[in-house]
């Protein structure tokens, strides 16, 4: 049977336990997130300390990597922003994702020729390969290449239009080939205007340690995150943004006091 002392300790385990619970369901927390939500979460409940120094515990708690403390390589990681897909980077001609203009012609495999610094007269012609054998049985159907099944072109692509979601302010990068640079212009004046009138970014990054524990979350954020970083207009709390569409986050209804 517990002592009147055990209770209160007893009640924090049973609390904290919950809270893992809910930290491990969380959809939204990556591995290094989870790591950053619990060592905060141990920080409060368990781990003996100073009151009112719980932050500066879960920084011991997490130790240092190349001489920075980890706390602050996470909190600067969940610091609430908008990250763009990669496809809206610079990316090298062969690295970014093919041209997405209407192909009007099905795509046909043609093989192409040695290339040769010789006249084409002197050029050795290729031997033809051997006929394929394929093992495969009388109703089989070869798949179709996805550029004829979404009918697009799929060259490598040297042009970039970026076209923001007039409702969540998201960015969706248009890519085209050197041949569709005309389709390319015509899409940039299509979204010009659509572009201008688009909001600012509801951010798909960070914010979890405001979902879970109080505390003056934006002078933390502050002192970790880049120079550059502002808190968005939608608030810090992840649970606070607007839902663009996608499942809705785990309710966290109660906010332990971290400081």
């Amino acid at each position: 049977m517990s002592t009147p002392d055990e209770l209160p300790r007893l009640d924090q385990a049973a609390k904290h336990a919950e809270m893992v619970h809910r930290i491990y369901q969380d959809r939204r927390a990556a591995p290094s997130a989870r790591e950053l939500l619990l060592a905060v979460a141990y920080a409060l409940a368990l781990a003996p300390g100073e009151r009112g120094r719980v932050l500066n515990t879960a920084a011991r708690v997490l130790g240092r990597e190349g001489g920075r403390p980890r706390f602050d390589a996470l909190v600067a990681d969940d610091a609430p922003r908008y990250e763009p897909p990669r496809a809206a980077g610079n990316w090298s001609p062969g690295q970014a994702p093919g041209c997405e203009a209407p192909r009007l012609r099905p795509y046909v495999y043609r093989p192409r020729p040695a290339p040769s610094p010789m006249d084409d007269e002197a050029v050795v012609p290729l031997r033809p390969l051997p006929e394929p054998i394929v093992h495969v049985g009388p109703d089989y159907v070869p798949p179709v290449d996805y550029r004829n099944a979404q009918g697009i072109c799929g060259a490598d692509s040297h042009h970039k239009v970026l076209e923001l979601d007039p409702r969540t302010g998201w960015t969706t990068p248009r890519w085209f080939c050197k041949r569709h640079v005309d389709h390319a212009e015509r899409v940039a004046e299509q979204v010009r205007e659509q572009n201008a009138a688009a909001p600012e970014p509801i951010p798909n990054r960070g914010g979890l340690l405001p979902a879970y524990f109080a505390a003056p979350w934006e002078d933390v954020y502050r002192s970790c995150a880049p120079a550059s970083w502002k808190p968005p207009s939608y608030g810090l709390c992840a649970d606070d943004w607007p839902d663009p569409g996608n499942p809705p986050p785990v309710s966290t209804p109660r906010r332990l006091r971290a400081v």
